[in-house]
């Protein structure tokens, strides 16, 4: 290896300084990550490198009758087989398909490679592999400076990394805070201190442009934050932080201007060059002046290499063969073609007529003299490496494992700052809680009434704990891929007790968000576990988390303790008697013994008082058992799909609904025309402007304090095809939302007309918005999302048949036709970047708009890619509609296409309207002269400033001045006026009243409900976790209170087991927060902006898609929880089985509530805990009515749902019943001397409906304390025959039932349409 470059890091230029080009800020960043001085030099070498990755052929979607039947081993198998194998198991017959296929080459440190190829061609495989991160299977000779990767990955795993395309990072840190773990994480400790971690964090704000947002949160996809652009950065910025001697980029500069790209490149370059790096990237849409900062260049085509060389003898290798290269286009682009069978050129009779596969391109790239001087170039340095010094071995971690845990610690600790309001409600849920439960339990009497009510108030403060660790689960979910009244003793033990316990279900909720895919399957394992230690807790079956805890616990606070029995308990109560004769109907107490030692009663229930310790100890060490294995499945389980995910599709088939002939509609006639046939570069193909414009005067828009739009003056109109370009973060998104209506938060200036009238309700609905992200139900099918929108959109006088026949139409217009019955699926999805954005462009044209806005809608492709999206809605405009577009890096030819251009500044001020032929000369007469060949929107954002230092130029000022004082300016001025005083407006082209949408609310429901439900059918862990989840709890329940006999122990374990009925209400509602939470986002955010369907029909849709399946869940709990238990049959089953399908609809309601009231997840969490745990114990079960205080017996008893339900329940179980007691039931006592136990305690027992076992025995004497059920009922303030008796309080609960349905409608209007905030200090 080559002597490594020495790089001081005690020089004095350890300083902020982006002079010289950047040079400085570059030298002060490679100086603080080089430990020693040692900047290490790794070569990266591959041989007949293949990656392989299983076949699965044409995949179907998984629906729930399969995912069932998979429950029975085939699931097992899978997670196990993932769990234990870190690369995928290939037998011999597994099917398999090949990635990658025989790759040679090699990149010396100091090298910039650049990786081309369409997507889909092997690209992000590649780089994942060069940076050893891949887990298909990989074979051939991969070597970073002679060693193998195995070996590599082993001593020197830190000196790789690799940036995926998608941004992923936690949503609620601060962009400073982000870059300072990633510094802090990777510099060397011997030079690490905070000042120098503080100045470079300013030195990679000032590199990258982001200073200006250092103290704003990251942001996310429904999380506020920087802007896309802005947060592509901050992901480059953190993976340069970290200081990898090998960097892979994968599509790093997607989201960014075409100058901002570049700038990227530049430091890239520099980075590279002083800190001899070795650097990989793949760029799409890369400019001439990017492609000349690569050393050379990788050109993958469907997973062969067919070429592999230095960059400036790519083209020449090509041109040589035959292959032409299209006017105008780079040599990026020209590259590309060559790998698009249907853009590329060759001329007639060279070699390259005869190359039509990757698998021929390749073997002409094999027998090249190209290929055999790489092979020369790799021997040699594989020579010289071999003669120098090897790698020294380094630390995985530049930090030791205490101080990682430290750091670690302190972004927990900003992770809290960030979602303060969500921890505002944690804490604010448990003082509430625990002052009301506490004034519940207020002066605990220690008698034997109290005994009982004491395990409860224990119970609440264990279970409350594990409750409140729910919301975590999403945060633990999300974030994994940035991954994954006592005395002073027992008070002290209850403490330690309860935060073990917490830590143990906390851990619990995280170790499962490692090691299960979906957000659903996570939560209900988690309630599964949580119900069979609450099952514990309370009858000792097993020894978990919760039944170790529980015991002790409760020995704790009994051992010392005396127990004394009021009137009410002693067996016989009879005045004046002698104690001797007594005794206490509690556990453990003995004959004559009138009060109960705590331990004596601990001991009779089976806790012992020596085990309190060992126990801890068991539960300290089932903690560190749950820390270590989500550890360990952080680092083992990866959900990233690699090497690209097939496409799913639906099992049927879609039939085209064509009608013959459209006449008089030019979109209908656009959707006939054939792909090409009306795409020309010349204006006399265009229709006539003969509908309504759009204009804007002097547009101003204001979010906050700051004006981010500052007088642009603009319009488009029928026909017209135009591009608004500008620095990233100019304003373009913004200027599209607030002309289109579409999320727009700000304050609009100026003066917007559609035609001759100011903007209403019928310019909403006839716009398309196709935004940046492409928010789609990910289990819809290409054909259903088009018909959806189609069917609820278009105007309503089209018929149904028309519509649909017009969605074939786009169909084909986009090249659709062969995904039609594609599952769209998310952003990882095998549908591709491609597909889905003309998915999200096609629905928004089967809704017939005079209007298409498009933001970035070339964002994440390549050049032919983006060429393709351009040339469809070129094809659009020119069939009369108008069509706006927002686009960062357009190339030449693709910039070419469009009519219009409309230039921002990085301030937001208008640099230039006009026509595309007419920027450059525009410019060069006020001085700014292009180079020949120049791409103009390159030109434009180089001229006026844009990049990574825009913010510190004033170019885009002197330019906008410019423009203001120009006759162009003037001209579209005079043009504005006149679109406005004699243009068409939309009302010349609509018949009656204007309605707010193009569909009935019956019909918005009915096609929304069937979404929902194709949803939950496809969407396979949403249903079958919650029929999951009702059977292990039914059948948990069930066996443990299996065939329950009319003992007054089996009356108690009645009770308990209609209590456990309310577990899941956590269960199942979470998983409702968590579904209702996502359609309410996309309402909110598209489908309800671009006027689908109002809030009712969400509403409404929501409510009905889950009733099926809450009822059949319903059903499958009664029949395995009823009948197992004993319970009886005739009216008693049939009330209960309605009982349980209310409960069903309930918990649907409730969920639905939480979710209108909370702003997000977190808060809803809370306040369903809150919610829960209030019904949960003032329901007159666990505290019976007597012995609550005053204050809550005589209000919140009564306002209750659980009262009247559990209450309902109780009565069917237990009401009527003939109570017959066992040995092991019966209380003894010993009568007086002389007298029998009729003589002595017959009188009682007549008077308290007690039975005596043998009145005329006189050594002693048994009693049953109750002959019938409705004696027990009576201690729980219930009597079947007042208040309608069970009935009654179905009707009751029923009531509560629909003010939830209320409820939901009303909160949702108030807090979505009306903008209330319930929660104003968050």
């Amino acid at each position: 290896m080559a002597t490594p470059d020495k790089l001081d890091p005690s020089a004095t230029d350890l300083e902020m300084d982006t002079s010289n080009d950047g040079l400085g800020a570059v030298k002060t960043l490679l100086q603080s990550q080089s430990s020693g001085g040692i900047a290490k030099q790794v070569a990266l070498t591959f041989r007949h490198l293949n990656v392989t990755a299983p076949d699965s052929g044409t995949v179907y979607a998984k629906t729930l009758p399969k995912a069932i039947m998979n429950t029975f081993g085939v699931d097992q198998f899978s997670f196990l087989r993932n769990l234990f194998s870190k690369r995928p198991l290939y037998s011999a017959q597994s099917s398999t398909r090949e990635i990658l296929t025989d790759f040679t080459g090699i990149v010396k440190p100091g090298e910039m490679l650049f990786v081309l190829g369409r997507p889909g061609s092997g690209c992000s495989t590649f780089l994942r592999t060069a940076a050893n991160r891949s887990t298909l299977g990989v074979t051939g000779d991969l070597s970073f400076a002679n060693i193998t990767a195995s070996e590599f990955e082993k001593h020197h795993r830190r000196e790789t990394i690799y940036l995926p395309e998608e941004d992923r990072h936690i949503a609620a840190l601060s962009v400073s805070q982000t870059i300072r773990f990633a510094l802090r994480m990777s510099l060397p400790s011997e030079f690490r201190t905070n000042q120098l971690v503080e100045e470079l964090v300013m030195v990679i704000g000032k590199m990258f442009g982001i200073q200006h947002v250092l103290d704003t949160p990251v942001g996310g996809q429904f999380f506020p934050g920087v802007s896309g652009g802005e947060r592509k950065r901050v992901s480059i910025a953190e993976v340069l932080a970290a200081g990898s001697s090998v960097q892979c980029f994968d599509n790093s500069t997607r989201g960014l201007d075409s100058s901002t790209a570049l700038d990227f490149v530049k430091a890239l370059r520099r980075l590279t060059d002083i800190g001899r790096k070795t650097t990989l990237a793949t760029l799409y849409q890369a400019g001439e002046n990017i492609y000349s900062h690569f050393d050379k260049v990788l050109l993958i085509d469907q997973g062969y290499q067919i070429f592999f060389g230095r960059t400036e003898e790519a083209k020449t290798y090509f041109e040589d063969l035959g292959f032409v290269p299209l006017a105008g286009s780079t040599t990026a682009e020209f590259l590309t073609t060559i790998t698009d069978p249907t853009q590329r050129r060759t001329t007639l009779g060279s070699k390259a007529e005869n190359l039509t596969s990757p698998r021929q391109l390749s073997a002409a790239f094999r027998e090249s003299p190209h290929f055999a001087k790489l092979l020369e170039e790799m021997s040699q340095y594989e020579e010289q490496l071999a003669a120098e010094a090897p790698l020294i071995p380094s630390s995985t971690y530049n930090l030791t494992y205490n101080r990682q845990v430290l750091e670690c610690l302190r972004r927990e600790y900003q992770l809290v700052k960030g979602q303060r309001h969500v921890y505002y409600t944690k804490w604010v849920t448990t003082i509430i809680l625990c002052f009301t439960v506490g004034s519940l339990y207020y002066d605990l009497t220690v008698n034997a009434q109290g005994a009982f009510t004491r395990g409860g108030l224990l119970f609440f403060a264990l279970i409350l704990n594990g409750w409140l660790q729910f919301p975590e689960l999403f945060d633990a979910h999300t974030n994994r891929p940035v991954l994954e009244r006592q005395d002073a003793g027992k008070f002290f033990f209850f403490y330690l007790t309860l935060f073990v316990s917490t830590v143990n279900f906390s851990n619990l909720l995280r170790g499962f968000a490692y090691y299960v895919s979906s957000l659903d399957d996570c939560k209900d394992l988690n309630q599964v576990s949580y119900k069979a230690n609450g099952t514990d807790i309370c009858f000792r079956k097993a020894s978990d988390t919760a039944g170790r805890r529980a015991p002790f616990v409760l020995v704790n606070e009994f051992v010392g303790l005396d127990i004394t029995c009021d009137s009410s308990y002693i067996i016989p109560n009879i005045a004046n008697n002698d104690s001797r004769y007594q005794t206490c109907n509690i556990p453990g107490a003995l004959v004559g013994q009138i009060a109960v030692p705590g331990s004596q009663y601990a001991e009779a229930l089976g806790w012992q008082f020596n085990h309190r310790w060992r126990n801890i100890g068991i539960m300290i060490a089932i903690a560190l058992v749950y820390v270590l294995a989500g550890a360990l499945g952080s680092e083992i389980m990866k959900f990233t799909p690699q090497g690209g995910t097939p496409i799913v599709y639906a099992r049927h088939r879609s039939k085209s609904r064509r009608i013959s002939k459209f006449s008089g509609d030019v979109e209908k006639e656009a959707a006939l025309s054939p792909a090409g046939e009306t795409s020309s570069d010349s204006d006399a193909d265009k229709i006539y402007h003969d509908g309504p414009a759009l204009t804007w005067n002097n547009l101003t828009v204001d979010i906050g304090d700051k004006q981010i739009l500052k007088g642009i003056s603009s319009y488009v109109r029928p026909g017209d095809f135009m591009a608004v370009c500008g620095a990233s973060g100019a304003g373009k998104t913004t200027m599209l939302t607030a002309l289109s209506q579409t999320n727009f938060a700000g304050r609009l200036g100026g003066e917007v007309m559609f035609g001759r009238k100011e903007l209403g309700k019928a310019f909403k609905k006839a716009t398309g918005f196709a935004q940046q992200q492409d928010l789609h139900d990910g289990t819809a099918t290409v054909r259903e999302a088009l018909e959806f929108s189609a069917l609820l959109r278009q105007p309503k006088n089209h018929s149904k048949a028309e519509k649909l026949a017009y969605v074939d139409h786009i169909l084909e217009l986009l090249d659709l036709v062969g995904v039609q019955d594609a599952l769209i699926g998310d952003t990882e999805s095998g549908l591709g970047v491609e597909l889905t954005k003309r998915v999200t462009i096609a629905v928004e044209l089967v809704a017939r708009p005079k209007i298409l806005f498009a933001d970035e809608p070339t964002s994440g492709l390549d050049s032919q890619g983006a060429a393709h999206i351009v040339d469809y809605l070129r094809r659009l405009s020119r069939n009369g509609q108008a069509v706006l577009v927002t686009i960062h890096q357009p190339s030449a030819s693709v910039f070419a296409k469009f009519d219009q251009f409309l230039a921002l500044s990085s301030e937001g001020k208008q640099l230039y309207f006009g026509s595309v032929k007419q920027v450059l000369p525009y410019f060069e007469r006020h001085g700014a002269v292009p180079p020949p060949n120049t791409n103009p929107a390159e030109f434009v954002l180089e001229t006026v400033g844009a990049g990574i230092e825009t913010r510190n130029y004033d170019k885009g000022i002197d330019w906008a001045t410019r423009w203001d004082e120009s006759p162009e300016a003037e001209a579209v001025a005079a043009e504005i006026g006149r679109i406005q005083n004699q243009g068409p407006s939309l009302a010349d082209l609509e018949d009656g009243r204007i309605e707010e949408y193009n569909s009935s609310v019956f019909l918005q429901t009915w096609l929304l409900t069937v979404r929902i439900m194709k949803n939950q059918w496809r969407n396979v862990p949403y249903i079958y976790s919650k029929i999951w989840v009702h059977v292990v709890s039914a059948v948990l329940v069930g066996l443990t209170f299996f065939q329950l006999g009319t003992g007054p122990q089996d009356l108690q374990n009645r009770s308990f087991s209609v209590f456990f009925i309310v577990f899941l209400v956590n269960a199942i509602v979470n998983t409702i927060l968590i579904r209702f939470f996502f359609a309410r986002l996309y309402w909110e955010f598209r489908e309800g902006p671009s006027k689908i369907y109002s809030w009712v029909a969400l509403c409404n849709a929501s409510i009905l898609a889950e009733m099926p399946g809450a009822l059949v869940c319903g059903v499958i709990y009664y029949i395995l929880w009823y009948f197992p238990s004993g319970l009886p049959l005739g009216e008693p089953a049939g009330y209960v089985f309605l009982a349980v399908l209310t409960y069903e609809v309930f918990q649907v309601l409730l969920g639905l509530l939480m979710m209108a009231i909370s702003p997000d997840l977190g808060v809803a969490g809370n306040v369903l805990v809150f919610m829960v745990c209030t019904m949960n114990w003032y329901n007159g079960l666990i505290v019976p009515y007597s012995q609550m205080q005053v204050f809550w017996r005589y209000w919140l008893y009564y306002l209750n749902p659980f009262t009247y339900l559990l209450g309902g329940l109780l009565m069917a179980v237990v009401g009527g019943l003939s109570v017959h007691c066992d040995e092991s039931d019966l209380h003894k006592f010993t009568p007086p001397p002389g007298q029998t136990c009729g003589a002595y305690a017959g009188s009682w027992a007549s008077s308290a409906l007690a039975r005596l076992v043998d009145p005329s025995a006189t050594d002693s004497c048994s009693v049953c304390i109750w002959t019938t059920g409705d004696q027990y009922l009576e201690g729980f303030n219930l009597n079947p025959e007042e208040t309608g008796g069970k009935w009654g309080f179905w009707g009751i609960f029923m009531a509560f039932t629909v003010s939830n349905l209320i409820l939901v409608y009303f909160l949702t209007w108030a807090t979505k349409i009306k903008k209330w905030k319930l929660f104003y200090f968050f």
